[in-house]
């Protein structure tokens, strides 16, 4: 059986995981601008082969970060409930906070490839010689 200790601290370090991962989508439109860098953003080939590619990778990536912090953010809203009544260094809260994380990098990681996938599609485009 695990210590409480252990499990306490798991909770805190997985929460805090999810608290990093909902603000890096926060705050990722804000920092990537219209041009591709080497800092933020969706950073792949396709992504980075054109300014147009970034953009429209980085507009159609920006819905679903918003729903990456809202995962985020109500998940740490119930797990913090369930740590209130089950209490936080319970198995219980460990698993909810395991289940908010995974769930929080999941959407993040779904909103990545929905992005490179916009600018594959630009890749794609018939007639297109912008980029040549």
């Amino acid at each position: 059986m695990a210590d409480t200790s252990d499990l306490l601290g798991l909770t805190i370090s997985i929460s805090s995981t999810t608290l990093l991962l909902a603000g890096v989508a926060g705050l990722m439109p804000r920092l990537v601008g219209d041009e591709p860098n080497a800092v933020a953003g969706i950073r792949t080939k396709a992504t980075m082969s054109s300014a147009e590619a970034w953009r429209s990778a980085h507009r159609v990536a920006q819905p679903i970060l918003r729903w990456t912090v809202w995962t985020g953010v109500a998940g740490l809203g119930i797990q913090t409930a369930i740590g209130l009544v089950a209490g936080f260094a319970s198995v219980t809260s460990a698993v909810a906070a395991v289940i908010v994380c995974a769930a929080t990098f999941i959407i993040l990681i779904y909103a990545a490839l929905k992005g490179n996938a916009a600018a594959k599609a630009m890749e794609r485009r018939p007639g297109d010689t912008s980029r040549f």
